[in-house]
């Protein structure tokens, strides 16, 4: 099992490095852009590889949200709420290329509020009042969950610029990375047993230290991180944002064992071998994002 888990890690690694490497050229070659507007200004629409990546990851994600959700006795809108989550999810590459003019801050807003109201056009057509809540709530879990959260992975790139996008991302995965190796040779202490058994606190310490060599090894090697601005992040502080990061990735991954416990499955889906469903490789990312959000925006 871990020799295939390498495996396909190694391949995951080595596509992800490939797209960003693709999307990193598109943008240093400025396409693709949109024709020149009334102002006589074209407008390049950054991270287009991504965006096509995490359209299509919130839709397997989203599958298999429902899934688990049939599995715990709740169902929820499968195509309207595919539709919705990915639409949410890629709106920061969209709104790149919309004249959204002074009302663009109500987007994601109105977004949510319109995919409600279609919920519930949606229930009282085909089911009427029958179980309401729990599939209105269900399906707005998914929302937010892939949705919001995928918005806001998306975000990190467009706002803070690639070389961001891949220390947030290499500091979550290399505590991932970390813990499950440490807590297989070392693992004796249960962490949070009731939730996930596999998970120890040597695991959990491996992982964070991993974060912690990695980050500063990326900042080293990426420096500066934010390219937008040109702005020289110190090692100690890349080391401090990726133990930081990594640890609510960890807190991410936990919540997601949360919704597979109360389904009763181990996995969220079988699409990649010895790793399971989607859901289980995207889930530090993707609640991890707002948090690092938030510490890249004050660290800027």
């Amino acid at each position: 099992m871990m020799g295939k888990r390498i495996l396909v890690g190694a391949a995951l690694i080595a596509f992800m490095c490939a797209l960003l490497w693709l999307d990193w050229k598109l943008e240093e070659l400025n396409v693709p852009q949109l024709p020149a507007g009334p102002a006589g200004r074209t407008r390049l629409l950054r991270g287009l590889p991504l965006a096509a990546l995490v359209a299509v990851l919130l839709a397997a994600g989203y599958l298999e949200l429902a899934r688990l959700a049939a599995a715990a006795g709740t169902d929820v809108f499968r195509l309207t709420g595919l539709a919705a989550t990915v639409l949410v999810g890629t709106l920061p590459f969209w709104r790149q290329a919309a004249a959204v003019g002074p009302h663009g801050e109500m987007l994601t807003k109105l977004l949510l509020g319109g995919t409600l109201m279609v919920f519930f056009a949606d229930q009282v057509i085909h089911h009427g009042t029958k179980d309401v809540i729990r599939r209105i709530g269900a399906s707005l879990l998914g929302v937010c969950y892939l949705g919001v959260c995928g918005a806001i992975v998306l975000g990190i790139r467009l706002e803070f610029g690639l070389r961001a996008f891949v220390f947030f991302l290499v500091a979550v995965k290399a505590t991932d990375i970390g813990a499950y190796f440490s807590g297989s040779f070392f693992g004796r202490h249960k962490l949070l047993p009731r939730l996930s058994p596999g998970k120890s606190w040597e695991g959990l310490l491996g992982g964070l230290v991993a974060a912690a060599a990695c980050g500063v090894g990326t900042a080293a090697v990426l420096n500066p991180i934010f390219a937008n601005d040109g702005k020289m992040v110190e090692l100690w502080l890349a080391g401090a944002l990726a133990v930081a990061l990594g640890l609510f990735g960890q807190m991410a991954d936990m919540c997601e064992s949360a919704l597979k416990r109360d389904a009763g499955r181990k996995d969220s889906g079988g699409k990649l071998p010895a790793f399971g469903g989607v859901l289980d490789v995207v889930d530090s990312p993707l609640l991890a994002a707002p948090a690092a959000y938030l510490l890249l925006a004050l660290a800027r």
